[in-house]
């Protein structure tokens, strides 16, 4: 008896988690490092397991746009000049309507093989492209200071650089 008092939960499981799985929500099952793990007994078809993830990131989808319309009613970053060495590039805060906000720093990173860095050294509205930077993307990044704390802002990414001179 005790063998089938035991079995019953494991055996209802996968059906308690076809409705469920409906609803976006599985008991017993949570996203780790982009991995569904479950509990032992949870057995899951590829299809729902795809439909679990498929949800996970639709919602981190809504969430990042949200943060995004957030962050583009406070301004934006604009950078004018060339993306050549020796050409001065200057970031200039164009803030919308009402929002008031001003940068407190501005930051430039470059592009590389493990994606955005940040220029060591380099604070402030202009940055003058070196020949480190060629054949790399630049972009500004503006902290703004609002009520709910810090958020950053990015410019468009000007480049490649290009190498000018002797």
């Amino acid at each position: 008896m005790a063998f089938q008092l035991l079995s019953l939960p494991l055996l209802s499981l996968p059906l308690l988690s076809l409705p469920v799985l409906a609803q976006g929500m599985l008991p017993g099952c949570q996203l780790i490092n982009g991995d569904l793990q479950c509990v032992p007994g949870q057995q899951l078809s590829p299809q729902q397991q795809i439909k679990v993830l498929e949800q996970q990131i639709d919602s981190n989808l809504q969430l990042e746009n949200k943060i995004q319309q957030s962050i583009n009613s406070l301004g934006q970053l604009l950078v004018s000049g060339d993306a050549a060495t020796g050409q001065l590039l200057s970031a200039a805060w164009s803030a919308k309507q009402g929002s008031g906000q001003t940068p407190l720093a501005v930051h430039w990173y470059r592009q590389g093989a493990d994606g955005w860095v940040l220029i060591p050294g380099v604070q402030g509205p202009k940055y003058q492209p070196t020949a480190q930077d060629k054949g790399l993307k630049l972009m500004a990044v503006a902290t703004v200071s609002t009520p709910s704390g810090n958020n950053r802002v990015a410019s468009e990414a000007l480049g490649p650089v290009v190498l000018t001179g002797p």
